[in-house]
């Protein structure tokens, strides 16, 4: 049986090294879901390890909770055909819930990195700063849900400063915007925001009670300010 040291990088071995593992018969499940954990993006990867002998029901579970559709269609896991009624939903969230509860942090962190929507969703509210700042990394993140986190009134206000030094993300309208009428905003960063507004972005945002005063007061005086140059 073929099994590694609890501390070994397996983002470290090779591609070939990965593969021998993958398809040697003697690998052990412990190595097989290690593996899948690290490489969850690898479709070939995971789907040899998948038709492992070896592969636990863990691994498997873990692999069909936080792959993309696509990813489950191409190895072999049966396609969810229908819209799962919500008791149906919330067991699969509590499924990924405790998942993620048994991972290390490099684990979570690979998670946030690979894993689906569902669980870069999760793993924002980790605790951790590694693994919820990895979300914001992860190459799968959309931008509708970089711009669900700026409007979102629960996300974190160290989220939203990471989310303001994007420059990727605020060169977007959709971003800027959302993030000055979200009142979780810090204020200076905010503030810092409104030149890149439009008038009739700065005319809503005076007329929102729920962003602090003095965001408020300063669109206000801006509006007048270009209404003034304009007439």
């Amino acid at each position: 049986m073929i099994t590694l040291l609890p501390r070994l990088d397996v983002e470290q071995l090779q591609e070939t090294t990965l593969y021998f593992l993958a398809e040697n018969p003697a690998t052990d499940g412990t190595v097989l879901d290690l593996m899948a954990k690290y490489f969850l993006t690898t479709e070939k990867l995971l789907q040899k390890i998948v038709q492992h002998p070896h592969v636990e029901k863990t691994t498997l579970n873990f692999i069909r909770l936080f792959v993309s559709p696509s990813s489950l269609a191409f190895l072999g896991f049966p396609e969810q055909t229908h819209v799962l009624l919500e008791p149906a939903l919330q067991e699969m969230e509590q499924k990924r819930v405790t998942a993620i509860g048994g991972l290390r942090v490099p684990e979570k962190i690979q998670l946030a990195l690979k894993g689906n929507k569902e669980a870069r969703t999760l793993l924002l509210r980790d605790p951790n700063r590694q693994v919820f700042m990895a979300v914001l990394e992860s190459p799968r993140l959309t931008d509708e849900e970089v711009d669900n986190l700026a409007q979102s009134k629960n996300t974190s206000e160290e989220i939203l400063r990471a989310m303001a030094r994007n420059p990727a993300w605020v060169r977007r309208h959709s971003v800027t915007e959302a993030l000055v009428n979200n009142p979780k905003t810090p204020l200076s960063v905010s503030l810092g925001f409104l030149k890149t507004l439009r008038v009739k972005d700065l005319e809503r945002l005076s007329k929102n009670k729920g962003i602090p005063a003095a965001l408020r007061t300063t669109a206000f005086k801006m509006v007048l300010k270009k209404g003034a140059k304009t007439a």
